[in-house]
């Protein structure tokens, strides 16, 4: 029973972050909370006033109930005013007491609902009472309100009470409150669901707005538009101005492609010429070389302009092959390329994992890898590759045992012509950055993790869903 327990408490956490992560949740709870305060704000200055209101009828009541209780004590003797007095208390919560001048109590009568006078409340009597003062005094003692006031008895000047129990009081104030909250619970209520509803359909248009620019997250979704009905002169303006965004990123990245293609064979040309004319130059052996080396490198970098340019095409050769193939021969071109360096390449790759992609541009990203994890390699060192599918997830792994990458270099290794401490060596500094355009462009993702003598993993995921 725990687990399940734990489950439903983890729902709730999730389904309020949520909630409140959302520019909908927040105005709901903002309203909800300004709603809860005002209500409560309001309640309290109701309930203050209300109170003071009962307090006041209260003191109104025994004011006018003592008057009375003198008129019938010193006007009437015997069962007459007995009767008399019980008839004043007739009503819930009243009690009628006269003291004689040395505070023993000479007359008591009660409502049924309340108990008798204790000493302790006829001394509070007597404290509070002024037997010069004719106009009555008000106290409360053990959750009674008393009058008290001077009165003139066969054994001199004594003191006449009369109480009203304050329960009666707080039961008012508490049925009050009761109905109070009963009424703004069926008016707050409807009221409050009523707002998240009208909300929902005003912020309708801005979710519409979240949903659709969520989903242009490449370049060939780049010629999407966001299109909504927007009722607001704010979401015309937001829709207008990722609109017009969405078309400058488009004209940038079909340039910047364009550009790629365009220099790449203007650049062709000359280069080739350049090459045939070093070859029949007369200068030195070693001279040549080294001129020819250049143009080689040029060269190369010319041809990965041309496959980045390549990247994201709407014309590539779609196709599915075997992956597991494709990371055998991988193995085989990593164990050749490093006997040189006497590595040792070790392999876990699961059989039968198939991919829908255009299979050169994927090998070619793997190889980037394969390539640098052999050069970038000590001596004896280690290559292992790994390839897994589960749950129509694919993960390649290629580690080794290198030299490793700084972490302030860390986040630039993808970026075009990068070459970091590694600039001796020969390459473009195209060879990472072509690899994570074709696998981002796949849908899929590339993670770097090294460190500085101990070695360098790449971590790639792939959805064979999606392949």
């Amino acid at each position: 029973m725990y687990f399940p327990l734990t489950t439903d408490k983890r729902s709730m956490t999730d389904k309020l972050k949520h909630l409140t992560s959302t520019l909908r949740g927040k105005l709901s709870l903002w309203y909800l909370t300004s709603v809860a305060l005002i209500i409560i704000i309001f309640l309290a200055a109701a309930s203050v006033l209300f109170w003071y209101t009962l307090k006041d009828q209260i003191d109104h009541h025994v004011h006018i109930a003592v008057n009375e209780a003198r008129e019938i004590v010193q006007n009437y003797k015997g069962d007459e005013r007995d009767e008399l007095l019980k008839n004043l208390v007739s009503a819930q919560g009243m009690t009628i007491i006269v003291l004689s001048p040395d505070g023993a109590p000479v007359l008591e009568t009660n409502s049924p609902d309340v108990a008798a006078v204790t000493e302790h409340e006829l001394q509070q009597i007597l404290t509070s009472t002024n037997l010069r003062d004719p106009q009555p005094a008000h106290f409360t003692e053990n959750n009674i309100r008393f009058a008290a006031m001077p009165i003139q008895i066969s054994a001199g000047k004594g003191i006449l009470a009369v109480g009203y129990s304050t329960q009666v009081l707080y039961a008012t104030f508490n049925r009050m409150l009761l109905i109070v909250g009963g009424v703004v619970l069926l008016l707050v209520l409807p009221i409050t669901f009523l707002g998240y509803r009208l909300l929902k359909h005003q912020l309708k248009p801005l979710e519409s707005i979240a949903d659709q620019a969520k989903r242009i997250n490449d370049r060939e979704t780049l010629s999407k538009r966001i299109h909504i009905n927007a009722s607001t002169e704010e979401l015309v303006t937001i829709q207008s101005a990722l609109n017009f965004m969405l078309t400058q990123l488009e004209r940038i990245f079909s340039s910047e492609r364009q550009f790629f293609s365009d220099a790449a064979h203007t650049l062709k040309t000359p280069l080739a010429v350049l090459r045939s004319q070093v070859e029949n130059s007369t200068v030195s052996h070693k001279m040549k070389q080294e001129q020819l080396s250049t143009i080689d490198a040029a060269s190369d970098t010319i041809q990965d302009l041309l496959f980045l340019s390549k990247v994201g095409n709407k014309s590539q050769e779609i196709e599915t092959f075997s992956l597991s193939s494709l990371m055998e021969n991988l193995v085989e071109l990593a164990t050749t390329l490093g006997e040189e360096k006497q590595l040792q390449v070790t392999s876990t790759i699961q059989k039968g994992v198939e991919f829908r992609a255009e299979k050169k541009l994927l090998q070619r990203a793997l190889s980037n890898i394969a390539h640098n994890a052999v050069l970038y390699n000590r001596s004896q060192g280690s290559i292992n590759f790994e390839l897994k599918e589960h749950a129509d997830k694919i993960t390649i792994k290629i580690s080794d045992t290198g030299r490793g990458i700084k972490k302030r270099d860390q986040s630039k290794v993808f970026t075009r012509f990068f070459r970091g401490e590694h600039s001796f060596a020969k390459g473009s500094g195209l060879g990472l950055a072509i690899t994570k355009a074709v696998i981002e462009d796949l849908g899929g993702q590339i993670h770097l993790d090294s460190e500085i003598n101990k070695g360098t993993t790449i971590k790639i995921r792939l959805s064979s869903t999606s392949a």
